[in-house]
């Protein structure tokens, strides 16, 4: 628990000194700080309910739709896709295939692995205001035979997540709302706030549903860049809305570094959760156990995860693969991810 809390309050104060290092002027003319986004004779302005427009690399003006266009170089977060949002108001379709694998070193999950088909879609209603979907899917689980002949030999109860076989079902819909604060061109930083909204709509089949209420997350997402670098932090606080089975309170803190080398850029990204209230885990069916990202939900949990984002058609077509395993959690959790995403940016 120690180890858990000293990593997380590192990664905190990564964040906060993106945060710190942002320029404050909100209502200023601004001139981009990289060639061929806009010119000096179209600068930015930011008043509140103002329609300047503004053109991007390509030429288009920024706002319904197409928005935010002046932070060209930022390719946003790849692994976790629950709770890390790009904080740019764009509009993106991008279909992901997960896959995860739980081995019989954690006591508390069952040996097992899962894939996940699943797709997210975000709409830019201007360049400031976004909302989409980006959570849900369909998952496919197997569990071995290993954790249910031993629990038989032992003559002891066998909960629904160690129970062998096959089981497939839709996971929770999510989705969210954001707004850019403060959009500074100039110097390449960008901060949102927003809410995201998890709805217990999955099959109890793959750990989803149930009796477990809705959860509400708020949530604040940077970006800075500096030359070919890029970081990237969002930090959230999710609560249920109600009362259930196995309901959480966790505080969620995700830092995203990467490198832009031509059109490839290699990346780091730390995801770390940690449960304000105690957690039994040794409950069958946890809020999230197994989604789209991984099973950070057991208990409290930091990971890395590591890979490389290719810009196939800048500004509009991105692949990129992640392979994620934790660093230190609760309870010998132990587990592989990976995921890989196509992205289409209207």
């Amino acid at each position: 628990m120690t180890t858990c809390r000293t990593l997380l309050r590192n990664i905190l104060l990564a964040a906060l000194g993106v945060v710190s290092s942002a320029s404050a002027g909100v209502c200023q003319e601004r001139a981009p700080s990289t060639p061929g986004t806009l010119s000096p004779a179209a600068p930015e302005l930011f008043v509140d309910g103002s329609t300047t427009a503004r053109f991007g690399f390509d030429g288009e003006t920024s706002g319904f739709l197409t928005g935010n266009r002046d932070f060209p170089n930022f390719i946003g977060f790849l692994s976790n896709p629950l709770q890390s949002i790009d904080p740019r108001a764009q509009t993106i379709l991008f279909p992901m295939f997960g896959s995860a694998w739980a081995s019989e070193k954690s006591p508390r999950l069952p040996s097992a692995d899962m894939q996940v088909y699943g797709a997210g879609l975000w709409v830019a209603g201007s360049d400031r205001l976004s909302f989409g979907f980006n959570q849900g899917g369909f998952a496919v689980v197997d569990v071995t035979h290993a954790r249910e002949r031993l629990l038989t030999k032992l003559g002891l109860p066998i909960p629904e997540r160690d129970k062998a076989g096959q089981r497939e079902g839709w996971l929770n819909l999510g989705g969210f709302l954001q707004y850019t604060l403060i959009a500074d061109v100039e110097n390449q930083f960008i901060l949102t706030a927003g809410t995201r909204l998890e709805v217990p709509s999955g099959a109890t089949q793959v750990f989803q549903g149930g009796d477990n209420p809705p959860y509400l997350a708020p949530y604040l997402t940077a970006g800075k860049e500096f030359g070919n670098w890029h970081v990237l932090a969002t930090t959230g606080y999710e609560f249920p809305l109600g009362s259930g089975v196995a309901t959480t309170n966790c505080f969620y803190l995700n830092l995203h570094l990467d490198r832009k080398i031509g059109w490839l850029y290699p990346l780091v990204e730390f995801n770390g959760c940690y449960h304000a209230s105690e957690v039994d885990v040794r409950l069958p069916l946890r809020h999230r156990v197994l989604d789209l990202g991984t099973f950070q939900s057991s208990g409290n949990l930091l990971t890395v995860a590591v890979g490389a984002n290719a810009v196939l058609i800048p500004g509009r077509l991105e692949f990129g693969a992640a392979y994620s395993r934790p660093i230190t959690g609760e309870d010998r959790i132990d587990f592989n991810c990976l995921l890989v995403k196509m992205i289409y940016r209207f």
